[in-house]
């Protein structure tokens, strides 16, 4: 049998019995990352705001948790003390949007504004400040959130999601500084996925996006979850940045 190649071999150890925690776990995203992270030896815990009956044991558990309630993620982190007792990388990729016409600021509702903003921008940052402590005891520890090029581009689903992944962005580097040195935070930033994770999309705006990338196509689920490990595994010396996946979709 060949010997794996030196990057993949890089992976495997940095992944082998890791504790990896997904908070979106169940999503399309999320289900990549733990398919990816659980090929190369890890050990994970998703965290989803249903989480299926008999939500597993061994090494792919699921746990629940609801990003728009601080009470919520308590009872979730303190699941995963008694689960693993540690983080090593910490995967934020919940979240939730409402595909509207662009320049229509008026059909932002306040029921819109405020799921959008709790869900992608205010739910990550309490993720992020009550998962520190597990991730404090972790090897190597790692927060990867997932952000979007549309805090880039001010386009994307709707102005309240670009506020968030925005926002999103700055408190990642603040959490770089805050957490340093001895945890890394960083973004991975894609565009449009095929996922059904923004409302009432319909598939011309993925067809749009396409067409306005550089490359005429949208990123893979597969390709943004590559991206996440090897952040978190491969990338050692970046901390508080932001990492288009994108297909040139930002240029």
């Amino acid at each position: 049998m060949q010997d794996d190649p030196p990057i993949l071999s890089l992976l495997r150890h940095g992944l082998r019995d890791a504790v990896v925690v997904i908070v979106g776990g169940t999503g399309g995203i999320g289900n990549a990352v733990a398919a990816q992270a659980l090929a190369l030896g890890a050990r994970v815990i998703r965290g989803a705001r249903t989480a299926p009956a008999g939500a597993g044991e061994g090494r792919d558990i699921t746990l629940p948790v609801d990003v728009t309630d601080g009470a919520s993620i308590k009872a979730f982190a303190a699941a995963v003390t008694e689960r693993a007792g540690r983080i090593d990388i910490l995967v934020n990729s919940a979240g939730l949007s409402f595909q509207l016409p662009p320049g229509r600021p008026d059909l932002l509702t306040d029921d819109i504004v405020d799921a959008v903003m709790d869900s992608n921008a205010r739910g990550a940052l309490l993720v992020m400040r009550d998962m520190a402590p597990l991730l404090r005891r972790g090897n190597d520890p790692v927060i990867v959130n997932i952000s979007s090029i549309a805090a880039r581009t001010g386009g994307g689903s709707n102005i309240a999601y670009a506020g968030a992944k925005a926002a999103l962005d700055t408190m990642t580097i603040g959490m770089a500084k805050a957490l340093a040195p001895q945890i890394r935070v960083l973004n991975i930033a894609p565009s449009a996925l095929e996922t059904d994770f923004v409302r009432d999309r319909k598939p011309d705006f993925l067809e749009a996006t396409a067409a306005a990338s550089a490359l005429k196509r949208l990123a893979s689920l597969e390709e943004v979850a590559t991206a996440v490990l090897v952040a978190a595994r491969l990338l050692t010396a970046s901390t508080g940045i932001s990492i288009p996946v994108d297909a040139g979709r930002h240029l």
